[in-house]
């Protein structure tokens, strides 16, 4: 899969699960992961390179505004995410992590020490003899004297034409040096620098430079023996970003890698739960590399210094959670493929989770088989029928496949919308479910289960015979969409929101939003996505909220952000409740600071039957915030939002992947209703097995035909 990443030359950068961890947000006493055991074979020296963190100290620096130039977009998210990975995964105490954003050159100095006075520095005071490892990390601008050839980071009131504006790198290694020497050889001082030091912004034709500096090579700094170094990028070239992960590049491909994804199996040593640092450099080396060259067309080579360190692989952070879902579920479903197996297609469906891209693919091919024979049957009375000019006896030959049900239906068809047979297989098979246009006798269909071929023959006869019906425009953009044909889907959407249908216009929006069908153009994505909102389209409304919040493309505006998530929720959007949760802990943006508020949002979407509410309230009731929910039991509430189909299958099912899971006793408690409804044949484990997962989907299929 590749991964959208954007050049930005020496410029830092950033379902149900985020339900459940937008509430994990307000959890008053979060737990901090505990350094864990180290692996056998490993030297003692590796072990216990990070293995007491107690007493270890980190200085986190993320550099994003600037007075005298350009911002550096995802630098506060990636001191943010560094932040998270070092207290919850390295055990690290919150309070000797210091996080300084948009730091000011006095601020460097006095965190680590001046030139002259290298002692004077709070790391420096804070490091323990023995006992401390530290970890520095930096992501901003980094600039070059021209006269001196050497590197400067670049503080928030720096000039970048003035080099001694900035703090040296050679007077960071120096002071850190000294550091190093009074924890002593048994522990680790890492330094981390998401930067570069070309003179470039990552933006065409833009400098930081008032003089053009081409092909300009900073000297390297000295460090002593005993600093680990990894710095973004090595030469005269520009950094990345990973705009999908909205991280620096090396910040994204860093934390990935320690989430195990540099611990590889198919390789001598790997995959045994540990990330040697050769393992990591290797990756590191190979991935920047490569999203780099895909992403620019240039090269970023990081500098990473050899190390005896030892990680153990560990939960990602929340920052790159859905990046490393996404890359091992494509590892999984190229695995499966490889094998072709009916089997392994069964393996990849049971055991991917709240990530699951290539389902619809694992469920082509186990159906294919039987699809085979279907279409042969078809075909076949086609032949005999069509010739024959029998269309409806044709039509009510069909069975699933039904390749010439349009033909035989325009044949068959009248003047008449309501009973063109032709429109009616169009609703029948690709109505919206949250399409104001459908009309009410018509039940809609999820997009996932809609038949594309079908979908797309059928709406193709019926929008061009009806083109005034915009919602049978809309629909054959459905079809097109689940059918991947995202140019076609693109025309049939846009006239459709042209006609007024606010439905096509959140779908248009999010094409152009990903540059599907369209060049991309996030401007027009919140021009559609306000569009619809405004006329009622509550997931638009969301959208156009998230755009806002995360700054996708768009100036960020948090507040209007809250303010369109209040109302998308008010319409009864769950999704933006979570958005919402958090503010009633805080007080932010004017929202009362009463917790019990907020989950009762929660609660009335849960009593108006939304399954996404009743798997959220269920993990919160599991995670500390049951007194919110007097009377409610957790396996209850999963219960019950199983009853609701297969979309309260999937909200299930995602809590497995969330950041605050179902306690094993609520698991069990459903493993054995399942198990007495004769749909879960496995063992009563208190864990979403695979067996588990199917049967929890296939009793949801079951209730919702019922």
């Amino acid at each position: 899969m590749t991964k959208a990443t954007a050049l930005r030359g020496c410029v830092a950068r950033v379902g149900l699960a985020l339900l459940v961890q937008a509430a994990a947000i307000v959890l008053s006493g979060a737990a901090r992961a505990a350094p864990e055991t180290p692996a056998p074979g490993a030297s003692a020296l590796e072990t216990q390179a990070f293995a007491d963190n107690a007493d270890s100290v980190a200085v986190v620096i993320g550099n994003r505004s600037y007075k005298q130039t350009v911002p550096v977009d995802y630098a506060h998210n990636d001191a943010e995410a560094m932040r998270a990975y070092l207290v919850q995964r390295l055990g690290y105490r919150e309070a000797n992590v210091f996080v300084l954003k948009d730091a000011t050159l006095n601020e460097f100095n006095q965190v680590f020490g001046t030139e002259r006075n290298p002692q004077s520095g709070r790391l420096w005071r804070s490091a323990r003899e023995g006992r401390s490892n530290v970890f520095v990390y930096y992501s901003g601008h980094g600039v070059p004297d021209l006269t001196s050839r050497q590197p400067f980071l670049l503080p928030e009131d720096g000039n970048p034409n003035q080099g001694e504006s900035g703090y040296a790198l050679e007077t960071l290694y120096r002071n850190l040096d000294l550091v190093k020497r009074k924890i002593g050889s048994g522990r680790q001082l890492v330094v981390m620098v998401d930067a570069c030091f070309t003179g470039e912004t990552g933006r065409k034709g833009e400098s930081l430079l008032a003089v053009s500096a081409p092909g300009f090579a900073p000297a390297r700094p000295k460090a002593e023996s005993g600093i680990v170094r990894l710095v973004a990028t090595s030469g005269a070239t520009p950094a990345n970003w990973d705009e999908a992960n909205r991280l620096g590049l090396l910040t994204s491909r860093f934390l990935m890698g320690v989430a195990g994804l540099a611990d590889a199996g198919d390789r001598p040593g790997g995959g045994d739960g540990r990330v040697t640092w050769a393992e990591l450099k290797g990756y590191l080396k190979r991935e920047v590399e490569e999203a780099a060259r895909r992403a620019s067309g240039r090269e970023q080579v990081p500098e990473i210094d050899d190390a005896p360190i030892v990680l153990q692989a560990s939960l990602p952070v929340d920052a790159v959670a859905n990046g490393v879902a996404a890359l091992r579920d494509e590892a999984a479903w190229r695995r499966a493929e490889a094998l072709g197996t009916r089997e392994a297609f069964e393996a990849y469906i049971g055991a991917c989770g709240a990530v699951c891209a290539y389902r619809p693919q694992a469920m082509d091919r186990l159906l294919a088989g039987r699809q085979r024979d279907a279409t042969a049957i078809d075909q076949e009375n086609w032949a005999k029928f069509g010739a024959a000019r029998q269309y409806q006896a044709y039509l009510d030959s069909c069975t699933e496949t039904c390749a010439y049900r349009g033909l035989a239906q325009g044949y068959l068809g009248g003047s008449d919308p309501s009973g063109d047979p032709r429109v009616k297989t169009c609703d029948a098979l690709a109505a919206g479910t949250d399409d104001p246009d459908r009309p009410q006798a018509v039940p809609g269909v999820k997009y996932g289960r809609i038949e594309a071929a079908s979908a797309i023959e059928a709406c193709r006869g019926a929008s061009a015979a009806y083109p005034s019906l915009r919602r049978l425009a809309y629909q054959l953009g459905r079809a097109y969409d689940r059918a991947d044909r995202a140019k076609e889907a693109f025309a049939a959407y846009d006239r459709a929101a042209r006609a007024g249908s606010t439905a096509a216009m959140n779908n248009l929006a999010t094409l152009y939003e990903n540059g599907q069908g369209v060049k991309r153009s996030q401007g027009e994505a919140l021009r559609l996505y306000r569009q619809a909102g405004e006329a009622g389209n509550v997931v638009a409304l969301a959208n156009a909220a998230r755009m806002l919040e995360y700054g996708n493309g768009v100036p960020k505006n948090e507040a209007e952000a809250v303010a369109l998530y209040r109302r998308a929720a008010d319409g009864g959007d769950v999704p933006s409740i979570s958005k919402l949760v958090p503010h009633y802990a805080t007080g932010a943006h004017g929202f009362p600071r009463d917790l019990r508020q907020g989950f009762d949002l929660f609660r009335k979407a849960a009593e108006k039957g939304d399954p996404v509410a009743m798997a959220t309230m269920a993990t919160l009731i599991d995670n500390g915030f049951a007194r919110y929910f007097p009377g409610v039991g957790a396996a209850d509430m999963v219960l019950r939002a199983l009853k609701r189909g297969e979309l309260g299958a999937a909200a299930v099912s995602a809590t497995d992947t969330a950041a605050q899971k179902l306690k094993p006793e609520t698991i069990r408690t459903v493993q054995r209703a399942i198990k007495q409804a004769d749909y879960y044949p496995g063992a009563l484990d208190g864990r979403f097995n695979p067996v588990f997962v199917r049967a929890l989907d296939q009793y949801a299929k079951a209730n919702e035909t019922e």
